[in-house]
């Protein structure tokens, strides 16, 4: 796993923090390495869960980030939402 220059995953609430190694084995099934490109650092939308430290964004994979996505679920369950966000995949940990 390789975290962006300026990015901490120090404050990452735990479950959002084991989902972190939970990715990488999906990701790393396919060859790839995750990247996390941002936690609470940075703009993100109103109410967003990076500012609660319950969520993290990863570059989209190169190889099938279809196939990598549906991975992700099945692995991290119904308490994440997973969502594909054009250059990156948003995780956030919101149990229902």
């Amino acid at each position: 796993m390789l975290i962006k220059a300026g990015v901490d995953i120090s404050q990452l609430e735990r479950n959002t923090r084991r989902a972190l190694g939970a990715v990488d084995g999906v990701l790393y099934l396919d060859g790839e390495e995750v990247i996390v490109t941002s936690t609470f650092e940075g703009n993100h939308g109103a109410g967003s869960l990076h500012y609660a430290n319950r969520a993290f964004d990863i570059r989209l994979p190169a190889h099938d980030p279809i196939t990598a996505v549906s991975r992700m679920r099945d692995s991290l369950g119904a308490d994440f939402d997973i969502v594909p966000e054009g250059d990156h995949i948003h995780i956030e940990y919101d149990p229902k």
